[in-house]
């Protein structure tokens, strides 16, 4: 069974050490994970990202790990809301010169809820609208993080004409997924899908097209039911993909082929 994980946050200190994020890719290749996605969250760890991408390319060449840059909505609290445009032009400028690895933009979005209440709403569209602009530009996929305001993501994706795009952890309904996926957008399912009597995510498994679903950890958050209190991790990439499975009525071998090849489709992977 070949997996590839579209969002893994393996730079997060949760992860250890190096040697720590080498074992943790060991594991992730042992159980079938064969691509990595390492997005970002805020300016002041893109450097660190891609040294820690880089150095698990060299430690742990059996899986291939690729980047995607951005800047998280739950991050906008923490940055000074007047360099916003000097921090999208840093980012376009990283994008522009083909930074090795990247396959996308982000993570980047909107967070209605508690943990991005820190910044004011319209900022937070003024920025996504900022990565929007860059992934016109670049013809690069967006990662697109969505807590508690689909009905504002979903008529922005509407009014702008994107490269297809990723809702990542998607937490939206069944109802929503038909507009998502008419802009040519994929919608990827993490651990929550896992969780008992979890009945929103298994409804909107069911609704996405087999040519629009992904997976993906989110780790270290969204652990699996089965393997809690362990911090998330790739490995468990596995447990994502047969409560996938189990949703929409398939065999685990071939949510694991339809999703891998979705991913290289969207995120322009080589075979």
């Amino acid at each position: 069974m070949n997996l590839i994980d579209t969002h893994a946050h393996l730079d997060m200190p949760r992860f250890g050490d190096r040697t720590e994020r080498r074992f943790a890719a060991f594991r992730a290749a042992a159980a079938g994970i064969s691509e990595i996605v390492i997005p970002a969250v805020e300016p002041d760890t893109w450097d660190d990202l891609l040294k820690v991408a880089d150095e698990l390319r060299e430690s742990a060449p059996g899986v291939r790990i690729h980047t995607a840059l951005g800047i998280h909505p739950q991050a906008l609290s923490g940055l000074d809301a007047t360099r916003d445009a000097a921090a999208m032009a840093e980012l376009s400028g990283r994008i522009r010169a083909s930074t090795p690895g990247l396959v996308a933009i982000g993570e980047c979005g909107l967070d209605f809820g508690p943990k991005g209440d820190g910044a004011p709403r319209a900022r937070q569209v003024a920025v996504l609208l900022a990565h929007f602009a860059l992934a016109q530009a670049t013809g690069l996929p967006l990662l697109l993080h969505c807590v508690g305001a689909h009905a504002a993501l979903a008529g922005l994706l509407a009014e702008h004409r994107l490269p297809p795009s990723i809702l990542h952890s998607y937490s939206g309904s069944a109802e929503l997924v038909p507009s998502y996926c008419r802009g040519g957008h994929a919608i990827s399912f993490a651990g929550a899908i896992t969780l008992p009597g979890a009945r929103r995510p298994v409804l909107a498994a069911r609704a996405v097209p087999a040519e629009r679903l992904l997976l993906e950890t989110d780790c270290p958050d969204q652990t699996p039911a089965a393997r809690r209190p362990a911090r998330n991790e790739p490995a468990f990439l596995v447990d994502v993909a047969r409560a996938v499975a189990v949703a929409r009525a398939e065999t685990v071998e071939q949510v694991a082929a339809t999703t891998t090849a979705n991913a290289r489709r969207v995120l322009r992977l080589a075979a």
